[in-house]
């Protein structure tokens, strides 16, 4: 299994002779973790045994000097993150579609205009209530995951 960084926006991997380092998340101590998941900032994520980031995530007094060798710290929290910006207004995603067979443009900040155009205004209240109603049960999710893995980790 290839080793490649957790962090949103990167793209490093393991290659041999490369002066990037991985580190796995530090499960076996639970506060560290979370500080380690917290500082990610991936909404939901659960580090596995074998998650990694990169060196490129650490300030550098946060390893340490031995023998000539850099070694993390045993206290060390990731820090270093780049920030991707959410697509602007004139984006364009492509969906493939399965009613009406084809690719179709859609604008990935907008919902499409004849979405809701034959929708009587009680089919819109109906609509925003299933998604409040799948946004609360995806906050669920996440929470029993955040549980699993506190009991996981402990």
């Amino acid at each position: 299994m290839p080793v490649s960084c957790a962090a949103t926006g990167c793209t490093n991997r393991f290659i041999k002779g490369s002066e990037i380092r991985f580190y796995r998340f530090p499960i076996s101590k639970p506060q560290l973790a979370s500080q380690w998941v917290q500082s990610l900032g991936r909404k939901g994520f659960i580090p596995t045994p074998n998650s990694c980031l990169c060196s490129e995530h650490f300030e550098a007094d946060c390893f340490r000097d031995y023998n000539g060798r850099q070694f993390l710290r045993e206290d060390a929290v990731p820090t270093i993150f780049t920030t991707i910006q959410s697509p602007g207004p004139d984006t364009q995603k492509i969906e493939l579609r399965r009613n009406r067979g084809g690719i179709v443009t859609k604008d990935a900040n907008k919902v499409p205009a004849n979405q809701f155009n034959s929708l009587s205004e009680k089919d819109k209240l109906r609509e925003r209530e299933k998604a409040k109603l799948r946004a609360g049960e995806k906050q669920q999710k996440l929470k029993e995951g955040a549980a699993s893995f506190k009991s996981f980790a402990s």
